[in-house]
């Protein structure tokens, strides 16, 4: 294994060779208290100190549970600079579904800063469990009788130990979103993150982050997820790059705008609401387009209004985005590069190459990363030197995600064309067979139905059906609508997707659901994916009935 430095070493030097550049940036409304990185550091490493006195030894794990907010990264550097562990959990999570991640992951001691509503919330707490609060000023959880950061570290000399972890020790452990039933804890070393940022072929360094020019991010998404961990967290160390966040979602839009980051990353509905917002603003836009001394002047307006002018890194994760998004936003010089993920591999597989972007790909096969299709079963293997060490406390199942040469079985089918460019097709799991034998792959089905901006959430079905149907959720777009203006525009869309289909995977019919599929009931993960097992089960008593239904488009 090459040795790589490790974030903590990267850390230390930070502090030693740029102490006074501004690292960290928090907004409160129109003003910006901004922190250095020796701030940052010597906070935490007062931190580290409160945290040796109350008992806690190197590798026990210590989780955080929060919004995003400066606090989060601060507390993350503590708990590695002490050589604990972090367990990060969805600030959204409440009740049961907050007890279960925390029993799961043994954590010692819980960092609660940023979080809407303490009363749901405390029900998942195990009792007696030592917790520690940031101040949030106005913001934070009202956390009672716990102990606060600042007070805790206001007389504490920071720790002096200069713990440097080894590349095998465990950095930190992240909890699926739970999409096909209990979380699991996916084991991260500290090896994982240096090989992606610091390894000859690791894609990351095809992201030109070290070009000149100061590197700047956007926090906003869950810093619990891989995808913020890796891009926000990881990569600011790495780069020397400083991070702005954003206060709420209200001021979202503002605070982007404010910043103008070089690298941003969001996920397909994300990119819906800013072509839908942008097209509203500008309703004359493709006229304006195809005038040669006025395009590029309302390109460049159109950028600079989102915050998306000085982007030199513009990505897209989670799942696929329709080829038309990409191509509307190539229109205006905002080129998304797609990537393909999962969390056991740092979020990251491959990326679409900035120079060869290909519509309706998931990205090109890296060198460093190798890459697979199971020649049975259609399924993407992974094997490269940043995936995940093990699913904690669950050697069978890490047993069974592995291969016997060490792939990554990832669940997802896909095929690989003759320029080595990945398209992801759906979950092997999410796989089903009609009444007539064929198997029908959902999501680039569901994929399908993104653009119509009345569908908020889609679910195909059809297990044992002869034809596939779906299940659907509508929007807020729709709620001062009639429902035959509904209906014609769904049935106009119904029509469409089923042209591009193949004989056995044209949808029946559209089920509008009157009930709503939310974190709280089961329906969807913190990530806002749905849980197909969970509809699946709820519903599948009636696929029958509703197949037969004589009206193309119906409401339960």
């Amino acid at each position: 294994m090459e040795k790589y430095p490790t974030i903590v070493d990267k850390l230390y030097e930070l502090k030693s060779t740029l102490p006074n550049e501004i690292f960290l940036r928090q907004p409160y409304g129109d003003i910006w208290k901004e922190f250095t990185y020796d701030d940052i550091i010597t906070d935490a490493l007062k931190m580290v100190s409160v945290l040796k006195t109350m008992g806690l030894k190197k590798g026990d794990h210590v989780g955080i549970y929060s919004k995003n907010c400066y606090q989060w990264i601060r507390t993350e550097i503590a708990i590695m600079l002490g050589g604990f562990v972090t367990v990060p959990f969805y600030a959204s999570l409440t009740g049961d579904g907050l007890k279960e991640v925390i029993t799961l992951s043994d954590i010692k001691l819980l960092f609660v800063g940023k979080i809407d509503n303490w009363d749901k919330t405390k029900t998942g707490i195990p009792e007696g469990l030592p917790i520690i609060r940031f101040a949030i000023e106005e913001q934070g959880a009202k956390v009672e009788a716990v102990e606060e950061w600042n007070e805790l570290v206001k007389d504490m000399v920071p720790d002096n130990t200069n713990f440097r972890p080894e590349l095998d020790d465990t950095w930190a452990i992240f909890y699926t979103s739970g999409t096909t039933g209990t979380p699991k804890g996916a084991v991260v070393p500290y090896a994982a993150p240096a090989n992606l940022m610091e390894g000859q072929d690791a894609p990351y360094n095809s992201f030109n982050f070290k070009s000149p020019g100061k590197n700047t991010f956007l926090s906003y998404m869950p810093m619990n997820h891989i995808a913020e961990q890796i891009l926000i967290v990881v990569c600011s160390i790495y780069n020397e790059g400083q991070v702005s966040f954003v206060e709420s979602l209200y001021t979202f839009a503002k605070n982007l705008a404010d910043v103008q980051p070089s690298v941003f990353l969001a996920v397909p509905n994300i990119w819906t609401k800013f072509q839908k917002g942008i097209m509203a603003k500008t309703p004359k836009l493709e006229a304006m387009l195809r005038i040669p001394k006025v395009a590029e002047q309302v390109k460049k307006k159109i950028r600079q209004s989102i915050g998306l002018d000085n982007t030199k890194l513009i990505i897209s994760g989670a799942s696929a985005l329709s080829p038309a998004t990409v191509e509307w936003f190539q229109k205006i010089g905002i080129y998304i590069q797609e990537t393909y993920g999962m969390t056991e591999a740092m979020g990251i597989v491959i990326i679409q190459p900035m120079d060869d972007i290909r519509i309706g790909k998931s990205g090109k096969r890296l060198e460093e990363g190798q890459i697979r299709i199971d020649p049975v079963t259609d399924e993407i293997q992974v094997k490269n030197n940043w995936l995940f060490k093990e699913y904690y406390k669950e050697p069978e199942l890490t047993k069974a995600v592995f291969t016997e040469d060490g792939f990554y079985k990832t669940g997802d089918t896909g095929e690989l064309d003759e320029d080595d460019y990945l398209k992801v097709k759906g979950r092997v799991k999410d796989t089903f067979k009609t009444a007539k034998g064929k198997f029908v792959v959902p999501v680039p089905i569901e994929n399908m139905f993104a653009d119509n901006e009345f569908i908020e959430q889609i679910c195909v079905v059809g297990h044992n059906l002869p034809q596939p149907i779906a299940l659907v959720q509508l929007s807020e777009r729709v709620k001062d609508m009639s429902f035959e203006d509904v209906k014609k525009n769904l049935q106009k869309t119904l029509e469409k997707v089923n042209d591009k289909l193949d004989l056995h995977e044209k949808i029946n019919k559209l089920m509008i659901m009157k009930e709503k599929w939310t974190l709280e009931n089961g329906f969807m993960t913190p990530t806002n994916k749905i849980k197909r097992n969970r509809i699946h089960d709820a519903y599948k008593n009636f696929f029958e009935k509703w197949y037969n239904d004589k009206n193309r488009i119906q409401m339960t």
